[in-house]
């Protein structure tokens, strides 16, 4: 297994300790260093165990495939999505979810324990399932640090160690791990009525959080008014009808559209495809037959674009795709970070991507400004415009 330049230079920091989080950006090759991680422990001490988390059934799916590749099926072990082994085999990829049913058959002081999007391991109860003394650990994530919580610190870094990598958009650009991009930024405009709603909530998020001293989240009204106006202004009325027009004028093989929520989700898709485009929805109001069959028909260019919600935020390569729409300009980093992912894993015919972003407020516009003075000083072309009205 050839290294890239980035894994030979983490490889020895975590193999000194053999613990610790490895933050790389999706599309980086953090499976790929897992792997190699993995064969290395198992070749200093063949009767040591394997065990890999992660938070969803695609991404068990695809730990398989990769790992199938390097090791015999008797040796690979699944539980999650259906999948329960008679007997752990020496390495077990499951889920996070089903971790409970197999606890019990886990020696922790003779297991490498891996999670994959360790984020997502980050609440008590999961965190408690965990939380034993591992012989070894290693953390996946393009972002392991929680956006609205410290559970980082309380939850994920006592069971996983500290981040002792760390290798962001700007080091894989550059090493041309992942295709280089362009950010689009572009402005719909809250209908007069939902602007003078915007007004109120935010005197009225100013006012409370004079009265409680501060913005302090663990106020349940003052989080409250912000989680309203924040719905308010990504359900305007304006974004829908821009981010087709955007889709209809930069020219792309294929799109993936995040959307706020499912009912955006249907209006977006009905419109596009109205437009002369090829699009299908993946979510959970349709079942796993319906979904697997827009993803391959994605995968295989009869849809040309593919509107979603959360669902592929994570678990998914997606590179085929080389323009990303988010229709809802998220405050979470880590789900911007995870979108974006989405289409910069290289490919034979892919010469660049395109992410645009729809946003609609002053406090959108403050954060995506902040994003991109960051990546302009990088050199990563950038820029603004707005709807005609």
């Amino acid at each position: 297994m050839k290294l890239r330049e980035w894994q030979e230079k983490a490889f020895p920091l975590w193999w000194a300790k053999k613990r610790g989080i490895i933050k790389v950006v999706t599309g980086g090759g953090k499976t790929f260093f897992a792997i190699y991680c993995l064969k290395k422990y198992l070749i200093e001490d063949s009767n040591k165990s394997i065990l890999i988390v992660v938070p969803s059934i695609a991404l068990l799916d695809q730990w398989y495939e990769s790992i199938a590749q390097n090791f015999a099926d008797k040796e690979i072990s699944l539980n999650g999505g259906g999948e329960k082994s008679d007997s752990i085999s020496k390495i077990c990829i499951t889920t996070i979810d089903s971790l409970k049913n197999i606890l019990n058959e886990i020696n922790p002081e003779n297991t490498l324990l891996i999670v994959d999007e360790c984020h997502k391991i980050g609440t008590e109860k999961r965190g408690e399932m965990l939380t034993n003394n591992w012989h070894a650990t290693l953390g996946l994530s393009a972002t392991p640090e929680r956006d609205y919580d410290d559970n980082f610190y309380i939850i994920i870094k006592k069971i996983l160690g500290d981040i002792i990598f760390d290798y962001d958009y700007i080091d894989a650009r550059e090493d041309e791990v992942i295709v280089n991009f362009k950010l689009l930024y572009g402005y719909a405009a809250l209908l007069p009525d939902e602007e003078e709603k915007y007004k109120k909530f935010t005197k009225s998020i100013q006012r409370r959080a004079a009265t409680i001293g501060g913005q302090d989240m663990n106020d349940y009204p003052l989080k409250m008014l912000i989680f309203n106006r924040a719905r308010l202004v990504k359900n305007s009325k304006n974004r829908i009808p821009y981010g087709v027009e955007l889709i209809q004028k930069y020219k792309r093989d294929s799109w993936i559209v995040f959307t706020e929520n499912k009912k955006q989700a249907k209006e977006f898709n009905q419109i596009i495809n109205n437009k002369g485009f090829k699009s299908g929805i993946y979510n959970t109001d349709l079942n796993d037959e319906e979904r697997q069959e827009n993803l391959e028909s994605f995968k295989s260019g009869k849809l040309n674009v593919l509107v979603s919600c959360t669902a592929l935020d994570e678990g998914f390569d997606m590179p085929e795709a080389d323009g990303a729409m988010i229709l809802s300009a998220s405050s979470s980093k880590r789900q911007r970070i995870q979108r974006m992912g989405r289409v910069l894993r290289i490919t034979a015919n892919k010469e660049n991507a395109l992410i645009v972003t729809v946003y609609s407020s002053k406090t959108e516009y403050e954060k995506l400004r902040e994003e991109s003075n960051r990546y302009k000083v990088e050199g990563v072309p950038v820029k603004w415009q707005q709807m005609s009205l």
